[in-house]
């Protein structure tokens, strides 16, 4: 099998419109970030007792998972444009499937999280990581349909649609490890007074 070319510049891996949607799905991330840093700020004594009651190592396992997912999917796009599109599937389905992982540890956590009576209106920390967290959690639902779709879609000897596509869906998956990397110490790491 022929491996595939590099792309120019001006052709991005995943199309230029993909590249704006994570574009402003980070700026919308960084928004949600700067306000939790705000509050986080502006009430620490809340901020502290909601920290106190999450598992730092749970959060650390979901970080390893993304890691590890996030790592197999970068693993999937250099395998195809190596000109191997068998291995690329086995890694796209391996970090799809590790991203359904995160998933499950995700909702133990808020199940967990909900029969402490940690939910929406029980106060401001909990709304701001049912809601922070919820929205990443989203797009982790989304960037897993990608990675389905990319292995959905490679087939036959690699072209430039399937290095778009694998390239494409990597790429939004890699956002959602961005977002977690700032969720998580916002979230888990306790600020020493």
């Amino acid at each position: 099998m022929t491996a595939i070319t590099r792309r120019a510049l001006d052709d991005p891996p995943g199309g230029a419109l993909l590249w704006i949607v994570v574009a402003l799905e980070l700026l919308t991330f960084t928004m949600v970030f700067v306000a939790l840093a705000v509050f986080r700020g502006r009430q620490p004594a809340l901020f502290a007792a909601g920290q106190d009651a999450l598992d730092a190592r749970l959060g650390l396992a979901l970080t390893l998972v993304l890691v590890t997912s996030g790592a197999l999917a970068a693993g999937g796009v250099h395998a195809l444009r190596r000109g191997r599109p068998a291995r690329a599937r086995r890694l796209l389905l391996a970090a799809a499937t590790t991203g359904i992982v995160f998933v499950a540890v995700k909702a133990f956590d808020y199940r967990a999280h909900a029969a402490a009576g940690h939910v929406l209106g029980a106060d401001d920390f909990w709304d701001a990581y049912v809601l922070a967290t919820g929205f990443h959690l989203a797009h982790v639902l989304v960037g897993i349909a990608l990675l389905f779709a990319a292995v959905r879609g490679l087939g036959g000897a690699p072209t430039e649609d399937h290095e778009t596509t694998v390239a494409g869906s990597a790429l939004f998956w890699h956002m959602c490890d961005l977002a977690w990397f700032f969720l998580f110490p916002l979230f888990y790491a306790k600020v020493v007074t």
